[in-house]
C-alpha cells in the first residue's frame, strides 16, 4: 500500500520535513504539533521519525535508523511509537478524518515518490 510522509525529523542532520501539499493545507496548530512530536522523538529515539498517511487515510508512524547507528534502540522505538499512538490518539483520529475528507486529492498531487530529508533546520 502506498504511503505519503507528511512530517518527519532527523536526529542525524537536525532537519525537519513537511510535505509541501500538506504544509499549505493543514492548520498551523496541527503542523506545530507534528513538528514537536517528530523533532522530540527523533532526538529521543535517535532516528529519523516519520508520520504520514497510507493511501486509505490511516495514519502511520515509522522510524528509520542508520545501519551503523548503535545508539538506536529498536525495542524502545516500538514502545515509544505505541505510547505516542495512545497519547495522541485524538490528533491521529482527527488527521485521518481530515485526510479522508479533504486530503485524499492531495495524495495524487504529491510528487513524493521517496522520502528525502531536505527540509528545514530544527
Amino acid at each position: 500500500m502506498r504511503k505519503i510522509t507528511i512530517s518527519a525529523a532527523s536526529c542525524y542532520n537536525k532537519k525537519y520535513y513537511i510535505d509541501p501539499c500538506m504544509e499549505e493545507s493543514l492548520p498551523t496548530m496541527i503542523k506545530e504539533e507534528l513538528k514537536a512530536i517528530t523533532s522530540s522523538k527523533a532526538e529521543k529515539i535517535h532516528c529519523i521519525f516519520m508520520i504520514g498517511f497510507y493511501e486509505n487515510g490511516d495514519v502511520y508512524i515509522e522510524t528509520i535508523n542508520n545501519e551503523n547507528d548503535f545508539d538506536f534502540d529498536e525495542i524502545g522505538s516500538r514502545l515509544e511509537i505505541e505510547k505516542i499512538k495512545k497519547e495522541k490518539a485524538e490528533l491521529f483520529n482527527s488527521l485521518s478524518l481530515w485526510y479522508k475528507t479533504y486530503g485524499v486529492n492531495l495524495f495524487s498531487q504529491s510528487t513524493q515518490t521517496e522520502f528525502k530529508m531536505k527540509g528545514n533546520k530544527l
